[in-house]
């Protein structure tokens, strides 16, 4: 009888211990500390004003191609143009219409450099106020529930986090903050 005790209690204990540390919130051993994670590629995919902010930039992204895709398409008429005329042509006409056609290539290429740099900046604008946006929801939704630490939960092996609980995850409710 003495036997089968201690045997219980070897077999028990051990056991119980593991299922205490394993139930419940994510605390730590010491203190009591309160973890969480946000999917961050979540966050970002629908979060309405980033959508809203880059429907926007794609309508000015659009405006900047039309202007360059008509600088294209009237090199491309002229270069038709000097191919249909240059056996009639003089060497100094020949000579203007191909510097012409060359200045409007480098043109053509310092328009489509300069819109790449804008479209760039006005993308990188609309990503910083996003993520401060976020970043703000973030630790308002920390501090008013008491968490000590909020790891991003993205997927893949770049993630921070290989494995969460779905009852640590508080994406949804900073999306229903931010789209507020």
């Amino acid at each position: 009888m003495i036997r089968t005790i201690k045997t219980l209690l070897v077999v028990a204990l051990p056991c119980m211990m593991i299922t205490g540390l394993l139930s419940g919130p994510a605390y730590a051993q010491e203190g009591d500390y309160k973890i969480a994670v946000v999917d961050m590629q979540t966050v970002l995919a629908k979060y309405e004003k980033r959508k809203t902010k880059y429907e926007d930039l794609q309508k000015q992204v659009d405006a900047l191609q039309s202007q360059i895709d008509k600088m294209s398409k009237d090199i491309e008429a002229a270069k038709a143009d000097y191919e249909k005329r240059k056996d009639t042509l003089s060497d100094e006409e020949l000579f203007k219409l191909e510097t012409q056609i060359r200045n409007d290539h480098a043109n053509y290429q310092n328009e489509l450099q300069k819109s790449q740099r804008q479209i760039d900046g006005m993308e990188e604008l609309v990503l910083k106020e996003v993520l401060k946006d976020i970043q703000e929801v973030i630790e308002a939704v920390a501090t008013s529930g008491n968490y000590h630490l909020i790891l991003n939960n993205g997927k893949g092996p770049r993630g921070a986090v290989l494995y969460a609980s779905a009852s640590i995850d508080i994406t949804p409710k900073v999306l229903v903050e931010l789209n507020k």
